[in-house]
């Protein structure tokens, strides 16, 4: 996105820095949760195949990213 010259900040404001880091956490989260929707799913498969290594193995992926999102949240 083109921004005017008036709305253009340069150094940045602390308001502005904080809305951009804002902003990639928000970008970071959501990223988080497609990939979790994508683990949860694929495990869902594997249970109905009784594919008990690869449900272990995708539970530990799903703990791993929840554990990512709450570390994004918490900082």
């Amino acid at each position: 996105m083109i921004y005017p010259v008036s709305e253009i900040e340069y150094p940045p404001s602390p308001a502005l820095l904080l809305k951009a880091a804002m902003i990639a956490r928000l970008e970071s989260l959501k990223t988080s949760s497609d990939a979790l929707m994508t683990i949860i799913a694929a495990r869902i498969g594997a249970e109905r195949l009784n594919d008990l290594q690869e449900v272990e193995k995708l539970t530990a992926e799903q703990e791993r990213i929840i554990a990512n999102m709450k570390a994004m949240v918490t900082s």
